[in-house]
């Protein structure tokens, strides 16, 4: 099953924190599509989007510690938000992609894709207003940082979570 691969097996029999609720996911936990999951993952990327606003405010302030807090805070949130699609939003449509090989390869390389432009903000944003630079960062970092960003939410919204949302009505029948 691409939602689950061996790197991920030990976060599946891990606890998971998501809104609070701590659920223990092991082999035998159901993979079911969630109604309220699309709206959970769009409030977190709102929040993930605002958390870099906060800190580019932050540092064009002089407020360089704000600023690295606050995007030390959107690098946990992209984690969290990417931890709640591999467990929630990834294994219902692996499940119901299962027989058509060729829709499941595209939607592996749009996971893919979309995690990779995820490692770059995260690369080009470590550090970025912390340390001893204490300064703005080049206008074409930011800028670069705010359109990988803006493409990994993009991506994400019109190809996986449109996907979810296709597959809904086959995940809730092949649960019953």
């Amino acid at each position: 099953m691409v939602g689950l691969t061996v790197g991920s097996i030990a976060a599946v029999a891990a606890t998971t924190a998501a809104d609070g609720v701590r659920e223990t996911f092991t082999w035998s936990t159901p993979l079911r599509h969630e109604s309220g999951l699309l709206g959970q993952l769009r409030r977190a990327n709102r929040e993930l989007l605002m958390s870099y606003s906060v800190a580019l405010h932050a540092a064009r302030r002089g407020s360089f510690a704000a600023a690295a807090l606050a995007m030390s805070r959107c690098a946990q949130q992209i984690h969290a938000v990417q931890r709640l699609e591999a467990l929630k939003l990834h294994p219902p449509i692996s499940r119901c992609l299962a027989s058509d090989a060729e829709t499941l390869t595209t939607v592996s390389s749009l996971r893919r894709e979309a995690n990779g432009l995820a490692r770059r903000f995260l690369r080009l944003t470590d550090g970025l207003f912390g340390g001893p630079r204490r300064r703005m960062p080049d206008v074409a970092v930011t800028i670069e940082a705010d359109a990988l960003l803006k493409r990994y939410l993009e991506q994400k919204e019109l190809h996986l979570y449109r996907f979810y949302a296709l597959v809904a009505p086959a995940a809730d029948a092949a649960g019953k």
